[in-house]
């Protein structure tokens, strides 16, 4: 007589498997949601940032080019060119402000805030898919014994 212990582990109760799936589903959660708390302050000193340095910018180029501008009336009062001296003052502000709005512009379109969040969830929802269409093959064990009516 030969003793041959089945060392297989025993196939989970429905119960057994609701409550794995259930604690996997919320630990996937807790991930994520930590993720996206992550992202969330790294957006929130990204936007401050901005916008801190936006303010700066803009009030020191607004009493830059007031002093430039006093300056540039100061220097060329008696001239009779002053015009054209003050007009050259106005063309190199506006090409200077024109050249911020499009590095802010820029700067804004290339910020992707929670892009690392929102590559885990399209990882998740592929593999997600991927097992709905293709489900992992039983075991032929259980499969057996099922049909045994074990």
């Amino acid at each position: 007589m030969s003793d041959t212990t089945d060392t297989r582990p025993k196939p989970l109760s429905l119960l057994e498997r609701l409550r794995a799936t259930g604690s996997l589903f919320l630990r996937a959660c807790e991930h994520r949601a930590e993720l996206a708390a992550l992202e969330m302050g790294e957006a929130k000193d990204e936007a401050v940032g901005l916008v801190i340095l936006s303010v700066v910018g803009s009030v020191a180029a607004l009493m830059s080019g007031f002093a430039l501008n006093l300056l540039v009336a100061a220097i060329w009062w008696d001239s009779p060119s002053r015009v054209l001296a003050v007009s050259l003052a106005l063309a190199i502000q506006v090409l200077i402000a024109v050249i911020a709005v499009v590095v802010c512009t820029t700067r804004l379109k290339r910020w992707r805030p929670f892009s690392a969040t929102s590559q885990q969830l399209k990882k998740d929802s592929q593999c997600l898919n991927e097992l709905f269409r293709h489900p992992p093959p039983r075991s032929t064990a259980s499969a057996g014994t099922r049909a045994n009516g074990i």
